[in-house]
């Protein structure tokens, strides 16, 4: 079954794009074991509407999937509950005539209303209800070119013409809260709470987006997440938003077991990890940051105190796009041995001295931290580009210093 509907796909591709050569695919998709076809309105407006090139094309899909003429009224209803981006015209189905096999009348042929009308870009067609009405497909939907229903009977506003055409370049949530599980170095699984911001383009014809649509996508996804699952989730989004574009970014606590420098006691560190995804014209691209917390000392107050200098605590952010999988240990790693001294969670007296010491033996201003983490960044081979930014909270000071380094390589 599974051969003969790619079978009839792919012959419904060439015969409509040999009739007439088009921006996009008419026909999308043939559902199994339904009788149905689910048309690109787009593809089909772009055809100038022309009914008698879809016709030709809906008798070439009777002929290869010939669904059976009892069943499609139960496989219409089964869609409707299940196709989340289907609107249906059930009424319409009272107009059938299953022995009807005349052609399409020259009226059908071309719409102007139809052309025009404010439909999703999607619809799913019961390929026998077409044939049986002479291939009058605007009769199937004439009746919502005022206003479309959604699955439950309910108007949806968000496809309705804005009062200012303009596209939208991204929109979207954020400051979503969700539970989500990633891999960590040693193949062990962390489950974490991210926070979430997911977005779409919007083209200007339409109102809204259809926001509960992402947070259905998160919650399918949240079993384990990796740079890989990221990728499915944005082709997901621009299959149900129709969207040119999608993004993602997940900001979330990603914890590291570290040895105390002498006594070896254990304890979890906790570092800020990002995944950040988009998809903008068919090109993925996934961006892995993390924020570090160390110690960086005073070089400047070292040299002119004897024997004590003032220190404080710094943030390291780091974001790269890498040409290979990059963990977000080894992120880690550089951002603390280019600090004066890694923070732990917990530090005995014998561990105290020697981070203190640690510090005082490696004086560092922001402006050394950010050119040892882009140096080492740049001597690997996998890393594109980068973003670096040191942030010190001063202990002296009533103000912060900052640095950062940004590099394409």
């Amino acid at each position: 079954m599974l051969e003969d509907i790619f079978h009839a796909k792919t012959s419904l591709e060439s015969e409509f794009e040999a009739a007439a050569p088009i921006e996009g695919q008419v026909f999308e998709a043939l559902l199994p074991d339904s009788g149905l076809v689910r048309v690109n309105l787009r593809a089909f407006k772009a055809a100038d509407g022309d009914l008698c090139q879809l016709w030709n094309a809906v008798k070439l899909t009777l002929k290869l999937f010939q669904p059976k003429p009892d069943e499609f009224r139960n496989a219409w209803r089964a869609v409707s509950r299940h196709l989340r981006i289907a609107d249906y015209g059930l009424a319409e189905l009272d107009l059938l005539d299953d022995s009807a096999e005349q052609d399409p009348p020259q009226s059908a042929h071309h719409s102007e209303q139809f052309r025009h009308s404010e439909n999703p870009s999607y619809r799913v067609v019961a390929v026998k209800a077409i044939e049986g009405i002479g291939g009058d497909i605007f009769r199937l939907f004439r009746e919502e070119t005022e206003i479309t229903l959604d699955r439950a009977g309910l108007p949806d506003v968000a496809i309705d013409k804005p009062e200012h055409e303009i596209a939208i370049d991204r929109v979207g949530i954020e400051e979503l809260l969700y539970p989500i599980v990633v891999l960590d170095k040693n193949n062990r699984k962390q489950s974490t709470v991210a926070k979430v911001r997911m977005s779409v383009d919007l083209p200007a014809r339409w109102r809204g987006t259809h926001m509960s649509r992402f947070v259905e996508i998160i919650n399918r996804f949240r079993g384990e997440i990796t740079y890989v699952q990221l990728r499915e989730i944005l082709d997901t989004i621009i299959t149900q938003f129709d969207a040119r574009s999608a993004h993602i970014t997940l900001e979330f606590p990603y914890f590291i077991e570290k040895l105390a420098p002498v006594s070896k006691t254990p304890s979890l560190m906790q570092y800020t990890a990002v995944f950040d995804g988009i998809i903008e014209d068919g090109e993925y691209r996934f961006m892995l940051g993390v924020e570090v917390p160390v110690t960086t000392l005073c070089p400047c107050s070292k040299e002119l105190c004897e024997s004590s200098a003032h220190s404080q605590r710094t943030k390291i952010s780091i974001e790269v796009i890498s040409s290979d999988f990059v963990w977000i240990e080894e992120l880690v790693e550089i951002a603390e041995s280019s600090a004066s001294a890694p923070l732990f969670a917990m530090l005995k007296r014998e561990d105290e001295k020697f981070v203190t010491d640690l510090a005082y033996a490696n004086p560092r201003f922001v402006e050394d931290v950010v050119r040892a983490v882009a140096e080492k960044l740049g001597a690997r081979g996998d890393i594109l580009s980068y973003d670096v930014r040191a942030s010190s909270e001063e202990s002296i000071h009533n103000h912060s210093a900052f640095a950062r380094i940004a590099r394409k390589q």
